[in-house]
């Protein structure tokens, strides 16, 4: 996660709630300045932490890491997505797609942070 994440926790934290940074640590059951710290991405929270965030600010899991407001996701749900957005797949794209199916969520997860530190470059 990165600076990024911080700021988009900080947009979800004030558009989908009226907590302060205390209040979310208070739920969180940390320091402010822990929370402070996520918001800045000089930290990153994990993974029970997480869970704990979009259970807060009644996101999933996507929305919180900023998945459905960029790339392939947000391609994906755009009403301009056709069948001409992804074409059909390659003999390679489909084993990555039958590979990332097979994956648990956790795993899921790690590829789709990488995929789009990829992406941003």
């Amino acid at each position: 996660m990165s600076k990024s994440f911080g700021r988009h926790l900080r947009d979800l934290r004030k558009s989908n709630s009226n907590f302060s940074q205390q209040e979310m640590a208070d739920k969180l059951n940390i320091s402010r300045s822990t929370y402070t710290y996520y918001e800045t991405g000089k930290s990153e929270p994990g993974q029970e932490k997480l869970k704990k965030i979009c259970e807060i600010l009644n996101v999933d899991f996507n929305t919180l890491l900023g998945y459905s407001d960029e790339g392939v996701v947000a391609a994906a749900a755009s009403e301009e997505a056709t069948d001409e957005t992804f074409g059909s797949l390659t003999p390679s794209e489909e084993q990555l797609l039958l590979a990332y199916r097979s994956m648990n969520t956790e795993e899921k997860e790690y590829i789709g942070k990488q995929i789009t530190k990829i992406v941003k470059g």
